[in-house]
């Protein structure tokens, strides 16, 4: 369980990481150009995984037919997001911006975890959710108050 913790640490300081070098980019490049860049660069990435692991024939064009349509929707829906969240982090900050992702990502996970799992709807999860909201309000105040005095 401990490596997991450390793992999902590490994961959480490269998704803020990753999302800065995604505004740098999209400042430099604009935002399609700037996210055609990162999804270029996994696909390279990925590529290479593949072909350190021995899993070429994952690349061809028959396996690739035989995958479900509705399993390339997670592309999609990322590359949206991608854009989306260079958007707002460029209109924000970046504690502001993981902030409302972690937000997102927490309730989408509870209504998932209903749906595929089956898990029971959970009242405690919601009342966490809400704290982290209102932790994050309670920020903001703080912030603006400190502004107004300056």
């Amino acid at each position: 369980m401990v490596f997991y913790i450390i793992i999902a640490v590490a994961l959480g300081g490269l998704n803020v990481f990753n999302k800065m070098v995604n505004v740098k980019a999209s400042e430099c490049l604009g935002n399609t150009n700037g996210t055609l860049i990162n999804y270029f660069e996994a696909t390279l990435i990925s590529l290479f995984i593949l072909l350190v692991t021995g899993d070429v024939n994952e690349i061809t064009l028959d396996y690739i037919k035989n995958v479900p349509f509705y399993l390339y929707l997670g592309s999609i829906a990322g590359l949206i997001a991608l854009i989306f969240l260079v958007i707002g982090t460029k209109k924000s900050t970046v504690m502001i911006s993981t902030v409302v992702v972690l937000i997102g990502q927490l309730s989408m996970s509870i209504v998932l975890d209903c749906i595929f799992f089956q898990e029971e709807f959970s009242i405690v999860k919601v009342i966490g959710i809400f704290l982290v909201i209102s932790g994050m309000t309670f920020r903001e105040k703080i912030i603006k108050k400190s502004e107004l005095s300056n």
